[in-house]
């Protein structure tokens, strides 16, 4: 497989493995896709989140800000 970089790109990874982080270029470049599925596998599960809020939110399965702060002081003062 052939892959063309840009010069940037090409010179980080370049500093990258001659520091010794990465082994070698294919190293380097095997790590960068792995945080990327990773960043990508993180984006998703946050998206189902806030849609599922959403969802509630539409379905009428929320609460009040205020009163929930309220019922939380009033169970602090009893204690």
């Amino acid at each position: 497989m052939e892959i063309a970089l840009s010069a940037d790109n090409m010179k980080f990874i370049e500093n990258q493995v001659a520091a010794g982080i990465y082994k070698s270029f294919d190293d380097a470049v095997n790590a960068f896709v792995s945080k990327f599925v990773i960043s990508e596998e993180r984006i998703n599960a946050l998206n189902a989140d806030i849609q599922k809020g959403l969802d509630d939110y539409d379905a009428g399965r929320y609460s009040d800000a205020d009163e929930f702060f309220q019922e939380l002081i009033a169970e602090y003062e009893q204690v």
